[in-house]
């Protein structure tokens, strides 16, 4: 897989993916922060559950970057780049999982995969 720019040597690995359930109507909000005391964060990839009668939504930095969408930025079976070139942000990037469905409680996993960028 390529991924533009390329972490560099230093650069902080992340891949922290949560899953929870959803109930018929409801939505899941998951807000994720650089754990380092970074000014930027580069995100390539973004993979969430994939589930028809769901709606996705983006945000970074409090600017909507994809959605509200009938599917995910990448599906969490694929894991393939999302952003070519990858996305950056530096305070928090939350991403809305909407279960539209009258009648099924869905597990949604939201899996962000990138780098937070050393200072050094």
């Amino acid at each position: 897989m390529t991924v533009v720019p390329r972490p560099r040597e230093g650069d902080v690995p992340y891949n922290d993916p949560i899953t929870r359930s959803v109930d018929p109507g409801n939505k899941l909000t998951v807000t994720f922060q650089p754990k380092q005391q970074v000014s930027e964060f580069v995100l390539p990839i973004l993979a969430v559950s994939k589930h028809p009668n769901s709606s996705y939504e983006v945000w970074k930095d409090g600017e909507r970057i994809y959605g509200p969408a009938p599917i995910p930025p990448t599906d969490i079976d694929d894991l393939t780049a999302t952003w070519y070139p990858a996305r950056r942000f530096s305070t928090s990037l939350k991403v809305i999982c909407r279960n539209l469905s009258d009648t099924t409680t869905r597990r949604y996993s939201v899996q962000p995969i990138g780098w937070e960028v050393s200072r050094e």
